[in-house]
């Protein structure tokens, strides 16, 4: 039977590490440990009964996200969560459901609590209120998704949307479209405007006008892509291909097309946004920019933790290179 008298010199000696080491343990400051030590001493400390008041208390970070039915919001939470457990570092979950006042609400919540620190992803326009709340506060925070240096927060990680939509537009006029469609979010939201502006840049440097009568921004809902498609098949204005701005937008083309007959890539091109589980799903499956969320979280994480633990941040804004992901939504055409 383990001792109750089991010390911290005890732990410290059998783990082969100093003191300051296992100091460092028993207040969760994990940045400096190489994961094989923490594991050495969680399983000494278990062995042998040590308890601390301090291990009692979970470390705490938040994830505030708009939604969690957007598979690509999953992924993001999946992910924090994953990476989260490296640094022993419980999480919780935050809906914001695109309001602003939820935002607000939540924040003042977590800057009340004993949460260490926030990766923030936001969709609507007020946000930076809630980041001047957080910077008073002296609150640990990251940015995802966003490109919002005027704003000064402490750490920016997203995914270069101009380049990703640059190379969805680019791969359907390589295959011979040169009428395409755009379906979209909030018009004037700051990363929907950069991937628009992609669309637009790819149109221009091959020589294409940009015809607004084929561009439509509504939301980013299921819902919001059969209206925004409906609109443009009844609008009579010719296209070949559409891209949308999520997955999400995507499947509801794809419901229409199911709907009026029409067959993908026979009759319409599409491409998504952001390579979700959709994506594969889809029939067939859907071509779509993959924004690589596993790397996107773990430098979030990251720079969060640097955040926590005092260290310096040589590099406080991260722009993560998509890809696109090509499969059999998109017909070559004459």
């Amino acid at each position: 039977m383990a001792s109750s008298k089991y010390t911290v010199r005890d732990l410290a000696r059998d783990a082969g590490v100093s003191i300051a080491t296992v100091s460092r343990y028993i207040n969760q400051d994990y940045a400096s440990m190489s994961e094989s030590t923490r594991k050495k001493l969680d399983e000494l400390a278990e062995k042998n009964g040590y308890v601390n008041a301090k291990m009692k208390t979970p470390a705490n970070i938040a994830v505030v996200i708009p939604d969690i039915t957007d598979p690509f919001f999953a992924q993001i939470v999946e992910a924090v969560e994953k990476c989260s457990e490296t640094y022993n570092y419980n999480v919780q979950l935050c809906l914001s459901q695109e309001s602003f006042e939820r935002e607000k609400q939540y924040i003042k919540k977590l800057i009340q609590q004993n949460v260490q620190g926030i990766v923030y992803m936001s969709t609507v326009n007020e946000e930076k209120d809630c980041y001047d709340m957080l910077k008073d506060a002296g609150k640990p925070f990251v940015v995802l998704d966003s490109y919002l240096s005027e704003y000064n927060v402490p750490a920016l990680v997203f995914s270069n949307g101009v380049w990703g939509m640059y190379e969805a537009t680019k791969h359907l006029i390589e295959n011979g479209h040169t009428q395409i469609a755009y379906i979209s979010g909030l018009r004037f939201h700051m990363f929907e405007h950069y991937r628009y502006q992609g669309y637009v840049n790819a149109l221009l440097d091959s020589g294409l006008a940009v015809n607004p009568n084929l561009v439509k921004f509504v939301g980013f809902g299921m819902l919001d892509g059969v209206k925004c498609f409906r609109e443009l098949m009844e609008s009579k204005n010719k296209f070949t291909a559409v891209i949308c701005e999520n997955d999400v937008l995507a499947m509801g083309v794809y419901k229409v097309c199911a709907q009026m007959g029409l067959g993908i890539p026979e009759d319409l091109s599409i491409i998504g946004y952001n390579n979700t589980i959709l994506s594969e799903c889809a029939q067939p499956a859907m071509t779509s920019v993959d924004q690589h969320v596993d790397d996107m979280i773990q430098t979030a994480v990251d720079l969060l933790m640097k955040q926590i633990h005092n260290e310096p941040i040589t590099d406080k804004i991260i722009r993560i290179a998509p890809s696109l992901v090509k499969r059999d939504s998109v017909k070559k055409i004459n």
